[in-house]
């Protein structure tokens, strides 16, 4: 849970477009993605304290594996495939006319993690899990 937490408490110093601006509302809401991956930062220690308090033979290893590869994945490829349907309903209602396109909101396009980002997530997750547990 530290890890996770400790990415995104990083993300404002990496990140310049923290924030997306809703365009009905015309608010700030945070953006999806972003370095280093807070998911990746968590399942990463979820495997690293499931390999070093159980073992890497255990079920509770296993299991964390499991979910550790199915977040990488959705971290990676679909959340990329989304940003992709994103742009292209966004391309689609462009070619409205102007008062039909203010009944749908901007979507994002730009949803999923660089690899460098998931890849930072994993090691700052592994790092501090390593730290916490030498400390204890």
């Amino acid at each position: 849970m530290l890890a996770g937490l400790c990415a995104q408490a990083l993300k404002p110093l990496f990140n310049k477009k923290l924030y997306s601006t809703l365009a009905i509302a015309g608010r700030q809401i945070p953006r999806y993605g972003g370095m280093p991956s807070a998911h990746s930062a968590f399942t990463a220690s979820l495997v690293t304290v499931a390999g070093v308090i159980d073992g890497i033979d255990s079920m509770t290893f296993a299991v964390a594996v499991a979910v550790f590869v199915l977040t990488i994945d959705d971290a990676l490829r679909m959340r990329m495939f989304l940003g992709r349907y994103g742009l292209a309903l966004n391309k689609l209602v462009k070619r409205l006319p102007k008062d039909a396109q203010r009944q749908f909101p901007y979507l994002e396009s730009n949803l999923g993690h660089k690899p460098l980002e998931v890849i930072a997530g994993i090691t700052l997750g592994v790092a501090v899990t390593v730290i916490i547990l030498v400390l204890l």
